[in-house]
């Protein structure tokens, strides 16, 4: 490095010490301007989908909001009410009870905001509320994580920190405008109950604080538990990192105290949660919670009576001998295990006996693929701020490591989970990148006969590592086109329609099928029609068609389900009897076709619609069929020798009534499949709507609307 560059930058101490003369002694502006960047930014990149209207995104959403307006609809009683509340467009003929299928905290929060701006006299319109809401948490969280940060690894990667999850792919995906699901609401309220649990069981911390921040903790665990079905994972990791405070000797008054605070607030709240009631008390995820009590007052004593090394040997005694006797206990069925779809999440190989929940891309095991385009080049950064806080020790240092850790294992386990991993990540890069830069600058600044002794190349490298991983990280944000759409930016990954809008395909661009076909039920099908499709539509036909419908995405009923996929995957004279017995007067299916360029007749199917979903009907339909008295289903039959709907015989294409209701028919010419537009003639059904003519250059989505006749 020249003399005049080394001048340079050792003259940037001397402004920053200025700098802060001038401030008081603070760097408080500086932090407080970084941090209003970041929220900034939040603000910024989760609205971009606000151009399209308020609409929500996905399917789960619309329940929320569902729910929420029928809060609404009863005023301030609707909260007491919640518990009896059934609604009858759905799940035909039973309706769905609400009070037993949903977590209340999405809809109550969302409701609880109106009436209290409707009762200071702010008139808003609920869906833009609900549409809204979920870019204020993404805000929240950018403040609560800095906060969590920079308690347990201080200002300069708090600050780094903020930036990333501002920008982080992962979180984006589900705190953009109109993803009005739970994830964006639990997300800061799970880092504030930990913030809250650290700081109260901090040594120095008085007795009465202890207890003060465990029920806050406890508070903020008991929102969650409200909220999210995920929330297993949070109170799991209380219990767990207590447990390890004690194994290693660190347990005091505060953490017992601070512990048995927090436990009793939230199991008060989980256990008052209609959908969870006082047996969830038993189910291992909670139980846990009260198993580790006796544990930790058992230290205690022995902490407080012998030295510690007995004490030690106690503590991880008495830690194995607990440990034998709960597996002792659930493997008697004394205590509930949570349910295959959580439990699957520890054990992924459990998930192929869900066919219902294997179905759901989200819930696919990640890939190296996956979990790069969810956190990018912060990922790589990880393990060594994971190092850095190993080293360090501290229990706050501790509980992160720990959390990262297990954050990681979930998010590998399944993609849907790399939402609540994303601040974890975004805290270990910034810690590892500010540990990076303060190093650098260090080597920057030395006295004068130290940097005589520093080599060229230890010169070179402060300047360069730093550069070189700010420069990894930056060209990940930076949107790079192809064929006109960015396919690795993560800000321009927010920039997307509602799903409706796109008709659930990955594209940029509105395609407004489904939004046609929603329309049209709404205003011409008979009020009293009941419309029979595969679950994913199920929602939007009865919020958006304002139309009842048979099974939707609370999937809560799989034999129902079952049911209508064995209907699809039947021939016509069999199908109409199920639907009938289903109450159906309707059927629905979506099909995604992409017709050749150039005038030719034809084109190919895109297999995002019911030509690619009947794989998982056919598996439903065989795991219920003994529940259902049928007969399984010879899967061979109808997947061909390639096993997937791409491989369709021509026994799924002639005698299944999915495969006569998609008009678009394989044609072989030697080696080459190509799908040809044939209009459908099924006995029993008449075609009633269309949304788009045949081989349409503007679509790729295609709704067909069947009457089922006598």
């Amino acid at each position: 490095m020249s003399t005049g560059a080394r001048e340079l930058f050792g003259k940037v101490p001397d402004a920053f010490r200025m700098l802060d003369r001038r401030l008081g002694g603070r760097l408080a502006p500086i932090e407080a301007a970084v941090l209003l960047i970041a929220v900034a930014t939040a603000f910024m990149v989760r609205s971009l989908p606000a151009r399209w209207g308020p609409l929500l995104s996905e399917f789960d959403p619309w329940w929320h909001y569902r729910v929420a307006t029928m809060i609404i609809e009863r005023g301030w009683a609707g909260f007491w009410e919640f518990r009896g509340m059934v609604d009858m467009q759905s799940w035909y003929p039973t309706g769905l009870n609400i009070g037993s299928t949903f977590y209340p905290g999405v809809a109550f929060t969302m409701a609880f905001v109106y009436l209290t701006l409707s009762s200071l006299g702010v008139s808003v319109d609920p869906l833009a509320l609900a549409a809204a809401l979920p870019v204020i948490y993404g805000m929240v969280t950018v403040v609560v994580v800095y906060f969590f940060a920079r308690y347990i690894v201080g200002r300069g990667p708090a600050l780094a920190s903020v930036l990333f999850l501002s920008i982080s792919a992962a979180h984006i995906s589900r705190t953009h405008y109109g993803w009005f699901d739970d994830e964006a609401l639990s997300i800061p309220l799970m880092h504030a109950a930990f913030l809250f649990y650290l700081v109260a069981i901090n040594e120095k911390r008085s007795l009465r604080g202890s207890l003060l921040f465990g029920v806050v903790s406890g508070l903020f665990i008991g929102y969650v538990t409200a909220t999210w079905g995920a929330h297993r994972l949070v109170i799991a990791m209380i219990p767990l990192y207590t447990a390890v405070l004690a194994l290693l000797g660190r347990l005091n008054r505060n953490v017992l105290l601070a512990y048995l605070a927090t436990f009793s607030i939230y199991a008060a709240i989980a256990v008052n949660v209609p959908k969870l009631g006082i047996g969830y008390l038993t189910e291992l995820s909670m139980a846990a919670g009260w198993l580790i009590i006796p544990y930790l007052v058992v230290v205690w004593f022995a902490k407080e009576r012998f030295d510690e090394v007995k004490s030690l040997l106690i503590a991880r005694g008495v830690a194995l001998a607990m440990a034998v006797i709960g597996v002792t206990v659930v493997a008697l069925g004394a205590l509930d295990v949570p349910g295959l779809k959580f439990f699957s999440v520890l054990l992924p190989q459990f998930r192929g006996t869900l066919p219902i929940v294997q179905s759901v891309a989200e819930n696919q095991l990640a890939t190296w693929g996956s979990l790069f385009f969810d956190f990018g080049p912060t990922l790589l950064l990880a393990p060594f701020a994971i190092y850095l806080l190993i080293r360090r020790g501290t229990n706050e240092a501790l509980f992160l490591a720990i959390y990262a850790l297990l954050a990681l294992y979930f998010a590998s386990s399944m993609v849907r989970l790399a939402l609540p991993t994303s601040p974890v990540i975004a805290v270990l890069a910034g810690t590892t990148l500010s540990y990076v830069v303060e190093g650098s600058f260090r080597t920057l600044t030395l006295p004068a006969p130290r940097v005589r002794r520093r080599s060229v190349l230890e010169s070179r490298a402060a300047v360069a590592v730093p550069l070189v991983i700010l420069l990894a990280i930056s060209l990940y944000y930076v949107p790079v086109k192809a064929g006109g759409v960015s396919q690795y930016s993560s800000i321009d990954f927010a920039d997307v329609p509602p799903t409706v809008l796109t008709s659930s395909l990955p594209v940029k661009q509105p395609i407004h099928d489904w939004v046609r076909a929603l329309e049209w039920m709404k205003n011409n099908l008979p009020e009293d029609a009941v419309v029979a499709a595969w679950w994913d539509y199920g929602n939007w036909i009865s919020r958006l068609g304002n139309k009842t419908s048979i099974i939707d995405n609370t999937t809560i009923d799989s034999v129902r389900i079952a049911k209508t996929a064995r209907a699809f995957l039947s021939p016509p004279n069999a199908s109409k009897q199920i639907f009938r017995e289903l109450g159906a007067t309707h059927v629905v299916i979506f099909v995604t076709f992409a017709p050749f360029v150039g005038g030719q007749q034809g084109g190919q199917l895109l297999f995002y619609g019911d030509e690619s979903k009947w794989y998982w009907m056919l598996k439903i339909a065989n795991q219920e069929a003994a529940n259902l008295g049928y007969p399984s289903i010879d899967e061979a039959s109808l997947l061909g020798s390639g096993g997937s709907p791409t491989t369709a015989t021509d026994k799924f294409w002639r005698e299944t009534t999915l495969g006569l209701m998609i008009p678009y028919k394989p044609v072989t010419l030697g080696t080459q499949t190509y799908y040809v537009y044939t209009p459908s003639q099924i006995e029993g059904y008449r075609l009633v709507y269309s949304s788009s003519p045949p081989y349409s250059t503007n679509t790729y989505g295609y709704v067909y609307v069947y009457e089922i006749v006598d």
